[in-house]
């Protein structure tokens, strides 16, 4: 089972390629899209769509996981982090492969095992989880990583219901 998880961003996307096997989870690649902040929203969302769909190309992962959106007092943060949601979702339905959100607290909670976890601590557990060397020097690898792992913990009990 491989997993695509992705952390959506309008400045800087994550994504992060997980397997499992014989219940090991193995690092396969992460990075980063970024864009600079002058450039339109337009171009940047573009932009992921083409970055995330040679991913699911080269990759071809059993399915497509991002981190749900979160509430902001800043609404204009809000539209955008749900647009970019949007491409992320028509890129992976586009290439028939499944989409699956969760929620920061269930991530934390399925990689760390507490729901206020710091990015540190997300990124140290990342390492440790998929025993490299050292973890993704980038915070939005790593959520991207996180994001994976936890639709690789959880989709054999949902597959009992």
């Amino acid at each position: 089972m491989r997993a695509l998880g992705v952390d959506p961003g309008t400045v800087v996307t994550g994504y992060g390629l997980v397997d499992e096997e014989d219940n090991h989870l193995f690092h396969v690649s992460s990075g980063t899209i970024q864009f600079s902040h002058k450039s339109d929203i337009c171009s940047r969302l573009q932009q992921i769509y083409i970055e995330i769909e040679k991913l699911i190309q080269a990759n071809r992962p059993d399915a497509v996981v991002i981190e749900k959106g979160f509430y902001s007092k800043n609404v204009q943060t809000l539209v955008r982090l749900s647009q970019v949601n949007g491409v992320i979702m028509l890129t992976s339905v586009n290439a028939g492969i499944p989409l699956f959100e969760y929620t920061p607290l269930e991530v934390k909670q399925s990689v760390v095992g507490y729901g206020a976890a710091k990015k540190e601590q997300v990124q140290h557990m990342i390492g440790k989880i998929l025993r490299m060397e050292s973890p993704p020097k980038s915070h939005h690898a790593s959520d991207a990583l996180a994001v994976a792992i936890c639709y690789l913990n959880s989709y054999k009990i949902r597959e009992l219901r």
